[in-house]
């Protein structure tokens, strides 16, 4: 464990090994598959779970692992699974684990509104919106009882309304203002709360949103290792808010002072061209 320690850096490593259990939404691929390696980097015993509807191949042989399949649009399909999930990391025994939740499931989609239909926009809410509060709320006692933390993923589109992502521009700006605001409240309680925002990010988001291939330039962006690894130093440093990146930092302090009709016309003519390019 202490070369991956090493690696990973002392303060993640540490912080990693306060908790007894992780749970983690979208732990399949992309930066929820991240969180997934870098705990296995570190070579820690926790037990670790993943809510999803795929299960991550790369996980199939690891210990003290559960997958339990979950469409998190679906509150009836949480019901099911927060059962396994409770039993599974220890919920009624009588120390309460620590447990780290990190909501990272969710997608968007690209076009003009109501593109692609209202039908997949209201799922969208439902995954990026409705089940970030769902989690929380569930696991919220056993968190403040055995003293974990949250993480929720949001994403730099939270600080500007953005044309043709509208949606989903909208459904991170609710999980920025909900996680920045139940921070005071956990932390009140001894837990921690984290809001994490990361840019493009490589990951099946571009499909889900509809592009054929990455409309942005080859090593543009964040590989998820660099944000997974930026979100544990800044929960190590007890942050409440994360944005990944010095240039979408200063964009999203640029966003608080340059005038609304600005930002959105600008936001917008960006995503236009992008998905002109990879037309």
């Amino acid at each position: 464990m202490k070369k991956n320690a090493e690696f990973l850096g002392g303060k993640i490593a540490r912080e990693l090994a306060r908790y007894d259990a992780v749970v983690i939404t979208g732990a399949s691929s992309g930066i929820g598959l991240g969180f997934a390696r870098a705990i296995l980097d570190c070579g820690l015993s926790l037990k670790l779970c993943n809510l999803s509807r795929s299960f991550p191949s790369e996980l199939k042989d690891r210990e003290n692992f559960l997958h339990v399949p979950c469409d998190l649009q679906k509150d009836e399909n949480i019901s099911e699974a927060l059962s396994k999930v409770f039993e599974f990391i220890g919920a009624g025994t009588e120390k309460p684990p620590r447990v780290l939740l990190i909501n990272n499931s969710g997608f968007g989609a690209y076009g003009e509104f109501p593109a692609p239909s209202v039908s997949r926009l209201c799922d969208m809410v439902d995954l990026n919106a409705r089940a970030v509060v769902r989690l929380c709320g569930e696991f919220s006692e056993i968190i403040k009882k055995g003293k974990g933390s949250i993480v929720n993923i949001a994403s730099t589109a939270a600080f500007q309304p953005c044309p043709n992502l509208a949606v989903y521009a909208a459904t991170k700006s609710f999980v920025k203002s909900f996680t920045l605001g139940i921070s005071y409240e956990f932390r009140r309680a001894g837990c921690k709360c984290l809001c994490v925002c990361p840019g493009p990010t490589s990951s099946n988001f571009f499909k889900a949103a509809g592009f054929d291939s990455p409309p942005l330039p080859s090593g543009f962006g964040h590989q998820p290792r660099d944000v997974v690894l930026a979100a544990l130093r800044a929960l190590a440093r007890d942050d409440i808010l994360k944005v990944v990146g010095f240039s979408n930092s200063l964009l999203a302090l640029l966003s608080r002072f340059a005038p609304t009709r600005v930002i959105v016309y600008g936001a917008g003519e960006i995503l236009r061209r992008i998905r002109s390019a990879a037309c």
